[in-house]
């Protein structure tokens, strides 16, 4: 085969895929960042915001799941993160890595914290973000 030929059966990413995952790499690493920040320093964060009467029921919330919530959240974000950067690759397994990711992130504070409400906004981002990506599979091998 000559180079030509090789560059014609070459895939590409299209536009959609690449904005995507740029858009997944910023959100899913910012997450990972932070849920692994507060979890190698949970007391002094928590400390911090009892220390200075900071009046946030929604972290009172959050912190109620200690620790084990924000490793949970860690993991999955770098599960996401690995899925866009393999569908970045065009490999289909990313999108199910991803897809998997995002659905426990979404389930992960309804089981760890108590009475927080489900988050029906995340949901339809989610699933937006999950169609974008399905509809890109053909490109994926």
């Amino acid at each position: 085969m000559t180079t030509e030929q090789l560059e014609n059966n070459t895939k590409k990413r299209t536009d959609l895929l690449t904005a995507l995952c740029i858009l997944t790499f910023i959100g899913s690493g910012l997450a990972a960042f932070s849920n692994l920040f507060i979890y190698l320093s949970f007391d002094e964060v928590q400390y911090i915001f009892e220390d200075y009467n900071f009046d946030f029921p929604e972290l009172e919330l959050i912190f109620s799941g200690g620790k084990t919530f924000f490793l949970g959240g860690f993991v999955l974000y770098m599960l996401s993160l690995s899925g866009a950067l393999q569908m970045w690759k065009l490999r289909k397994i990313g999108f199910h890595f991803y897809t998997a990711a995002q659905l426990f992130i979404l389930l992960l504070p309804v089981v760890m914290l108590k009475s927080y409400p489900f988050s029906f906004v995340g949901l339809f981002i989610t699933a937006a973000f999950i169609y974008g990506y399905f509809s890109q599979m053909k490109l994926m091998d």
